[in-house]
């Protein structure tokens, strides 16, 4: 079976360069917006970090010492619909006023497809290979709600689709968190094998029994970190790649220098070929029906990252961006990773290693496997 890729929506030099800092403040109010009355006990977190909370009984909040970059602020409350809106710590808002809309009415007018009821059964095993991961972390993890998927076969297009009715409760012993994830979607496509899936990870660190556990927690954190996408995408904001370890190839134009000069000497229906040997006329046909420049693959870090004017930085490639890392300190052994563009456009990439627009990014290789659940560390981690 051709193997599948993943979309992601889809982190020893690193480790002083997203590092810790007092980080920044946001407040806000989260009322219904029918009544306009306050709601208490609404679930508000800057998603893939453990950074959140839940509002008071006037409906207010506060979300503390988040990291420079991008986020999306995600509220949501059972029986509402969940509000999603960008942040971004170089111009926080003020206090947030947030109102969110009841979940019946909207619903009201939605025909609810029906679901496989054995769906876990059946589909539940390529779920979790997809979503949690097969790496060693994924045998140290837990699904404690999996009655709330919903699994969707479509013969037609050899379509599969998930989605939960409530949030995943997942448990991942391995890392030491507690994860509440809000699945929005979740798709395999038979047809091209690419797997894609999207929702909201709220992170929150278990308490260790001891030590040794910390410890533990600590060192595969770390290893998880280290070569991961978040981890590339952290040095390609800072320019460190090398320094970071990481082997960069990635495709360039490479001017056809033979063409160029043939157009100087030679014109078709032009250039009188009297005294040119056949042999060469042959050539230079040839050499004109060949492409202006020629694709090329190069071992390079120059002009990976753009800065724009209002220093955001966006990263631009054409086909296949490999990545290769290993740590051999660390007993981390060297894997090959590569991305591709889903669409042609640029890609802005955040200081805390996310990027932008959300599933642009066509992950393979050792990413395709290992950038799952199982191995998820939050935006706010810093490596000691």
């Amino acid at each position: 079976m051709k193997p599948f890729t993943l979309c992601l929506l889809s982190l020893l030099g690193t480790v002083g360069a997203f590092s810790q800092s007092p980080g920044s403040t946001l407040s806000g109010l989260v009322r219904d917006s029918a009544s306009g009355k306050p709601i208490p006990g609404v679930s508000v977190f800057l998603n893939s970090t453990s950074k959140g909370t839940v509002t008071h009984d006037d409906g207010s909040f506060v979300v503390s010492g988040i990291p420079p970059g991008r986020y999306e602020l995600i509220v949501s409350a059972i029986g509402y619909a969940t509000m999603q809106l960008e942040i971004s710590t170089r111009h926080l808002p003020p206090v947030l006023k947030i109102a969110l809309h009841t979940q019946a009415s909207e619903l009201a007018a939605v025909t609810v497809e029906p679901y496989l009821k054995n769906g876990w059964k059946k589909w539940g095993q390529l779920f979790w290979d997809n979503f949690i991961g097969t790496t060693a972390n994924a045998s140290s993890c837990s699904i404690k709600n999996k009655e709330v998927l919903r699994f969707r076969y479509y013969p037609k297009s050899r379509k599969l689709t998930v989605n939960s009715v409530e949030p995943l409760i997942i448990v991942n012993k391995a890392l030491g968190y507690n994860l509440e994830y809000r699945l929005e979607s979740f798709s395999v496509d038979f047809t091209t094998n690419i797997i894609s899936y999207y929702g909201f990870p709220f992170f929150r660190e278990m308490t260790p029994d001891n030590s040794d556990r910390q410890q533990k927690w600590d060192n595969n954190r770390l290893h998880a970190y280290l070569g991961s996408m978040m981890h590339f995408l952290r040095s390609l904001y800072q320019s460190r790649l090398q320094q970071d370890g990481f082997i960069i190839e990635h495709e360039i134009q490479v001017l056809n220098i033979e063409k160029q000069r043939v157009k100087a000497i030679y014109i078709p229906n032009v250039t009188k070929t009297d005294s040119i040997p056949i042999d060469t006329l042959h050539h230079y046909w040839e050499v004109l029906r060949g492409p202006d420049y020629f694709v090329q693959k190069v071992k390079s870090y120059d002009s990976l990252i753009s800065i724009n004017p209002d220093q955001s930085r966006s990263f631009y490639f054409t086909g296949d961006f490999t990545v290769i890392y290993g740590n051999g300190h660390l007993g981390i052994a060297y894997a090959e990773s590569s991305v591709e563009l889903m669409y042609p456009t640029p890609i802005e990439v955040e200081e805390n290693g996310s990027y932008y627009p959300l599933q642009t990014l066509l992950s393979k290789g050792n990413w395709a496997k290992t950038e799952k659940i199982a191995n998820l560390v939050p935006r706010d981690y810093a490596p000691n």
